[in-house]
């Protein structure tokens, strides 16, 4: 356990305390065209799909999925009472499958959970999974995978 502050303290969210299905209260994001275009911009995608034009509707990036249906994980730790780990947990896999196309002025609620957990080689994983919703219809997937141990030596010669 860390002290999080004078008179409170609580465990870390460590492997142990980890739990198959933990989840973060939803988030609900309007898809706008200002995201939209920032998120263009940011990318350097000069598709004219992804840029304002008066004669055609502004379409959604797939791979938007993080922005309006972000990843939660510290917001969950928390949720949860507990402390994110204090160490690195990099991110070693990522797969995202988009079922649905969206539109600008969409509402898209999205929740967080611990999808997996899993021992390969020795080191400790976990997945996340989110799941965007566009009221009951289920728009996105994405899973995320970081390793939840600290590094080791070995890993600065990698």
């Amino acid at each position: 356990m860390e002290l999080s502050n004078a008179t409170e303290y609580r465990p870390v969210y460590d492997w142990a305390y980890a739990t198959v299905g933990d989840a973060a209260s939803p988030v609900t994001v309007e898809i706008s065209a200002d995201k939209i275009l920032q998120y263009a911009a940011a990318q350097r995608d000069t598709n004219p799909v992804y840029q304002r034009d008066a004669g055609n509707a502004l379409g959604v990036p797939p791979v938007m999925v993080r922005v309006y249906a972000p990843l939660r994980r510290r917001e969950l730790v928390a949720e949860k009472g507990a402390l994110y780990p204090n160490h690195p947990t990099p991110a070693v896999h990522w797969r995202c499958r988009v079922m649905e196309n969206l539109r600008v002025g969409e509402h898209i609620t999205s929740v967080t959970r611990v999808h997996d957990k899993y021992l390969r080689n020795g080191r400790h994983f976990i997945s996340w999974q989110v799941e965007a919703r566009r009221g009951s219809d289920t728009v996105a997937l994405f899973e995320y995978v970081n390793l939840w141990d600290r590094g080791r030596p070995e890993d600065k010669n990698r």
